[in-house]
């Protein structure tokens, strides 16, 4: 999904209250979420009439990108799409929150987000990795397969320039709201479903 933004770099930390909120399937739900300031990264937390979910995040110009998941191993990768089909990526996993590691795609079709990378990237203290990135079009998201090695599974959101990408080895959700002082709007994917949930939040604190 692509979101014409031009906002202010306001912090995201604080306690937010979720004023109105959808479902994939247009169930609605209520609650809080509190965010805190890591480093150059955010840590998330959700307390919702759905369940409670730990979350990651990176912010950028007013735009805080963000992976959830009730699983302990996820992450989230945020990619600069570029008009060459290639990707420049960082990535964090939730297990290790405070070391950024960085991937390059290579091979894309130019001016197209969809299609089969060569990817490089840092892991560590592992050192490099190497393998294929598969992004595959499903409605309004991405369905992402990484074979490095091992296989991982992700979903992806477009927004502008940048698709963002949670991944992990249970239920994942991937997130976009943009930040407007006091206020942010938010939609989130889930993987292997079609269509967004959306989220408003209020900071009460």
């Amino acid at each position: 999904m692509n979101t014409t933004t031009n906002l202010p770099k306001t912090s995201p930390v604080g306690t937010w209250t979720i004023t109105e909120a959808k479902t994939i399937d247009l169930t609605p739900y209520s609650g809080t979420v509190q965010i805190h300031q890591m480093g150059q990264l955010y840590s998330m937390s959700w307390l919702t009439t759905l369940g409670d979910y730990p979350g990651i995040a990176f912010f950028e110009n007013g735009n805080l990108y963000a992976s959830c998941s009730s699983h302990p191993a996820y992450g989230i990768s945020l990619y600069q799409i570029n008009s060459d089909g290639t990707l420049d990526g960082k990535w964090f996993a939730a297990n290790n929150i405070g070391i950024v590691e960085t991937e390059k795609a290579v091979g894309g079709i130019p001016k197209q987000v969809a299609g089969t990378y060569n990817v490089r990237g840092t892991m560590g203290k592992s050192g490099s990795y190497e393998g294929t990135l598969q992004v595959t079009p499903l409605g309004e998201i991405y369905q992402i397969s990484w074979l490095v090695g091992v296989e991982y599974q992700g979903v992806g959101l477009q927004v502008n320039d940048r698709l963002i990408v949670a991944w992990g080895e249970d239920e994942v959700f991937g997130l976009h709201y943009q930040i407007e002082g006091d206020k942010a709007f938010g939609n989130w994917a889930m993987r292997e479903h079609s269509t967004l949930g959306t989220e408003t939040l209020y900071r009460i604190c």
